[in-house]
């Protein structure tokens, strides 16, 4: 989850135990796999450096596929560091300033109110996201400067093969794709999304069907880790669907916003006490109340969970 939109984020600590040098899966010179390894297990951390960036802290694990830092700025100003998701370069993109870093590019993507990216560009049209955003605080706050020092320290980690990796038990969710976790025919049953197929993200922790837009009906299922489901206000419930603990959430506790939320814990993640990995359903039905979200959220839970590795 580019960081995906609406989702309350479980705060947690960042670097897991078991990490490992690049578990190197070959391919084309200069592409994802040859210069990162194993996609499913990087770990983005790895990619950071919060002590060569002045106010940067570790600001806890919310994903599997990218690093959280936080980053004070100036008087007051808090700014949101997101190293790692990895994601199929954008075609509307070309064109933007490329920046050069030996067999690396820096893609710097057009400024955005609070918002700045970085793409650090393979061969194979992947990309790797550097992102910063604006908290709290004075949107002059220097976020481009912030992300491109992010993506340098990234780009340094690649090319000094200093990547690392995260060991992951047989039965962990970062060793399944979620596309296979829903079988096609029960997604088509949502209204516009009959003829939805699934996209899987490069590292194989997210799939959705549908288009990632507040005017179209989707439906995401990601592999994350961090503190376990928690009920967080009024509109979330704790409940047992197929045989799991389950919480169900309209995303915001605003019933009136048509995106829901089932997440479900697993095994232990990494070295701190209490983690541990989440499966998590997002249900966006433009149109409809967050309530009839979470009744399609529900009835997918239902087909998938039993389908997560025991």
């Amino acid at each position: 989850m580019s960081l995906l939109l609406f989702l309350v984020l479980l705060v947690a600590g960042c670097t897991p135990g078991g990490g490992s040098a690049p578990a190197r899966t070959g391919g084309p010179a200069g592409s994802s796999a040859a210069l990162l390894g194993d996609l499913r297990t990087v770990d983005p951390c790895t990619l950071t450096d919060p002590a060569a960036l002045e106010g940067a802290e570790n600001a806890g694990t919310v994903s599997l596929d990218y690093c959280l830092l936080h980053v004070r700025v100036g008087e007051g100003s808090l700014v949101q560091l997101a190293v790692g998701e990895l994601v199929p370069v954008d075609p509307a993109q070309q064109g933007a300033p490329v920046v050069q870093r030996g067999a690396l590019r820096i893609v710097q993507d057009a400024p955005l109110p609070g918002h700045c990216t970085r793409q650090i560009v393979f061969t194979d049209g992947i990309a790797l996201q550097v992102s910063a955003d604006l908290l709290v605080g004075d949107p002059a706050a220097g976020l481009c400067a912030i992300a491109q020092s992010g993506a340098d320290t990234a780009a340094a980690a690649i090319e000094q093969h200093r990547v690392g990796h995260r060991a992951f038990p047989p039965n962990s969710l970062a060793l399944v794709d979620p596309c296979s976790m829903l079988d096609l025919s029960a997604v088509r049953q949502l209204p516009g999304l009959e003829q939805a197929g699934p996209k899987r993200s490069p590292a194989r922790h997210q799939c959705l069907w549908g288009e990632l837009s507040a005017e179209s009906p989707r439906v995401q299922l990601l592999h994350t880790a961090g503190d376990p489901p928690q009920v967080l206000h009024g509109a979330a419930v704790e409940e047992t669907i197929a045989g799991r603990r389950t919480v169900v959430s309209v995303v915001g506790g605003d019933p009136q916003v048509p995106l829901c939320s089932a997440e479900t814990g697993h095994v232990p993640f990494g070295a701190k006490p209490g983690q541990v990995e989440v499966a998590q359903l997002v249900v966006s039905m433009p149109g409809e109340s967050g309530i009839d979200a979470c009744e399609y959220a529900r009835g997918l839970a239902q087909a998938a969970w039993p389908n997560l590795p025991g």
